[in-house]
C-alpha cells in the first residue's frame, strides 16, 4: 500500500472483545477493545445507555435484598431489607413489616399470595402484605420447618429450605388447600436431603427453580432435585456460584457467575462459559466481591451483573456492571455513578416492568430509564482495535483527515493512540459537532505501525449513537530503519 483514500473502519458488529483474550493481530476487525456505558443493541452502531432514575423513597441504609409479592387480583408490592428491618413499598411509602434478629441477607419466595422469608437465623415467616407475624390463612403445625438461608416455595407443591451449614435441603409436606383461602403447611422431621457432597469444604450457595427441577448450587457444583425422592446423581462439576443473587433466569436458560467466568446452564446439560471475550474483567473481580455479585434479566435480550469495584489496566470502575446480550453474544461494560449497586430485582407494578436497583447509599431506583444516573452525567467511551491498515505491520503509516458519523454526539472528543504510547496516553484529534458527519480534514496522526481511536464524553440528554469512523487518507511512510 502506498496511499489509500476513503477507508472505513469496520462497524462494531461483534461488540467488545478484549485483547487479553484475542490479540489485535487476529481479533475480528469489526469489534472494539472497550465500550463503557454504551451498548450494541442496534447492530453496527454503539449507543449510550439510559440512566438510573429514582423509583421509591430512600431506605434507611445500605440495601441488602429485595422481594416482590404479586397478589392475584390485588396489590403488587416491593419488599426491601436494610439491616434488620424489612419494609414494604405500596407505591407511595415504605412500611416496616418485620424486624429480624440479625442483619444477614434475607431471601424471599412468593407462593399462594404470600411472600416467605428466611435469613439463616430466624424462623420461617410469611407476609400477605402486612406484618410477617400477622398471617391468618397459613396454618403451620409442629414441628416448624428448620431455619434456612435459601427458600423456594411452590415447587412440587412444597416449601423448600436450604441450610448451608448443614449441607441440607428441607421440604414441607405437599401443602393442602382448603377453599377459599386456607393453606395447611406441615413438616416431618424426616423431610430432608443430604446427598450434596457433605463436608467437602464447600457450602450450598444457591437454590433456584427451573421448569423441571430445583438447582442446588455450591461453589463448584450444581445438583438437580427433581422431587423429594429424586436427586440427580451426576451433578455439574467444577463450576457453581458463590452468589445466589448472580443466578438469573433468561429467555433461553439460567446464567450465573463463577470465579472462572460467567456461564449459561440449559437445565439438562453442562454449564457453558460465555465470558471469554471479557476475560480480564472477569479476572479483575476481587475475591471479596464474589458473594456480592447480583444479576438481572432486562426482560428482553440482556443479562446484567453488577460486580462492584474492579480495576483493569490501571482504570478503576467503581460500580461496574457487565452486560451480555443473549441473541448476539455481545458484551459491554457499564459503570454507574452514585452508590454501589447491592441488590437487583424485576418488579411488575402494574404500569411498568421495572429493573429495580438498590445501592449502599439508600437509593431505590430503576435501571434503563432517564438520561442521567440520579442526576449525574453518564460518562462514555469507545476504544477501537489497533489497526495496521496494511498487510505489513512493519510499514509506517500516517493518517490525514477523519470523519465521525453520529447522532446527538456533539461535544464528544475524538482521540488516537499509536503503538509506542502508554495505554492511557491519547492524542486529541478534535471535538465532534452536532452534525451527523463531523469532518476533521486537517487532523494528522503521528506516524504509526498500529493505531487505535477513542471517542469519549459525558451525556445527560437523548442517547448518543455512533455509526462509524471514516479515514480520508492513509499514507505509507515506508519502513523504520534501525
Amino acid at each position: 500500500m502506498e496511499t489509500a483514500d476513503n477507508v472505513k473502519i469496520q462497524y462494531p458488529t461483534e461488540g467488545v472483545i478484549r485483547s487479553a483474550q484475542l490479540n489485535d493481530t487476529v481479533c475480528p476487525q469489526n469489534s472494539v477493545e472497550l465500550a463503557v456505558n454504551l451498548h450494541f443493541d442496534r447492530i453496527g452502531s454503539a449507543t449510550t445507555r439510559l440512566g438510573m432514575t429514582e423509583y421509591a423513597d430512600d431506605l434507611g441504609g445500605s440495601i441488602l435484598s429485595f422481594g416482590t409479592l404479586q397478589i392475584q387480583g390485588g396489590d403488587k408490592l416491593l419488599y426491601g431489607q436494610v439491616g434488620t428491618d424489612v419494609s414494604v413499598w405500596d407505591g407511595s411509602s415504605w412500611t416496616s413489616v418485620r424486624t429480624a434478629t440479625v442483619s444477614t441477607k434475607a431471601r424471599f419466595s412468593q407462593w399462594l399470595n404470600h411472600i416467605y422469608m428466611v435469613n439463616g437465623t430466624d424462623a420461617l415467616q410469611a407476609s400477605n402484605g402486612g406484618n410477617f407475624s400477622a398471617i391468618t390463612n397459613i396454618v403451620p403445625t409442629t414441628p416448624v420447618m428448620p431455619v434456612g438461608d435459601f427458600i423456594q416455595a411452590g415447587f412440587d407443591g412444597r416449601v423448600w429450605i436450604v441450610n448451608k451449614e448443614n449441607d441440607a435441603v428441607y421440604f414441607s409436606d405437599i401443602v393442602q388447600f382448603t377453599p377459599p383461602s386456607t393453606f395447611t403447611l406441615t413438616y416431618d422431621t424426616s423431610n430432608y436431603i443430604e446427598s450434596f457432597s457433605p463436608q467437602d469444604g464447600e457450602s450450598i450457595t444457591g437454590l433456584f427453580r427451573v421448569p423441571k427441577a430445583l438447582l442446588i448450587f455450591k461453589q463448584n457444583h450444581i445438583f438437580r432435585v427433581y422431587s423429594a425422592t429424586n436427586v440427580d446423581p451426576y451433578p455439574a462439576y467444577n463450576v457453581g456460584t458463590y452468589s445466589q443473587e448472580s443466578i438469573v433466569q433468561g429467555k433461553d436458560g439460567v446464567y450465573f457467575h463463577h470465579s472462572s467466568g460467567f456461564y449459561k446452564f440449559s437445565y439438562d446439560g453442562q454449564p457453558t462459559e460465555i465470558s471469554r471475550r471479557v476475560s480480564d474483567f472477569v479476572k479483575a473481580i476481587p475475591r471479596v466481591n464474589y458473594e456480592k455479585v447480583v444479576g438481572i434479566y432486562d426482560g428482553t435480550d440482556a443479562i446484567k451483573w453488577s460486580v462492584g469495584e474492579v480495576t483493569v489496566e490501571g482504570v478503576t470502575y467503581s460500580n461496574c456492571q457487565m452486560r451480555y446480550t443473549i441473541s448476539t453474544q455481545i458484551w459491554t461494560i457499564y459503570d454507574y455513578a452514585g452508590g454501589k449497586i447491592t441488590a437487583l430485582i424485576s418488579f411488575d407494578d402494574g404500569t411498568n416492568i421495572n429493573q429495580i436497583s438498590g445501592t449502599d447509599t439508600n437509593k431505590v431506583s430503576t435501571l434503563d430509564t432517564g438520561f442521567t444516573d440520579l442526576g449525574s452525567d453518564i460518562y462514555y467511551e469507545i476504544i477501537g482495535r489497533r489497526y495496521s491498515f496494511s498487510e505489513m505491520y512493519s510499514d509506517t503509516k500516517k493518517i490525514t483527515g477523519l470523519s465521525v458519523l453520529s447522532e446527538n454526539g456533539g461535544g464528544a472528543l475524538l482521540q488516537s493512540q499509536v503503538q509506542k504510547e502508554g495505554k492511557n496516553i491519547w492524542e486529541d484529534l478534535g471535538t465532534i459537532s452536532e452534525k451527523y458527519v463531523s469532518l476533521f480534514p486537517n487532523s494528522d496522526t503521528k506516524d504509526f505501525n498500529t493505531l487505535r481511536t477513542r471517542i469519549r464524553g459525558n451525556s445527560k440528554g437523548e442517547p448518543i449513537r455512533f455509526d462509524g469512523i471514516e479515514i480520508l487518507k492513509i499514507s505509507n511512510q515506508g519502513l523504520d530503519k534501525n
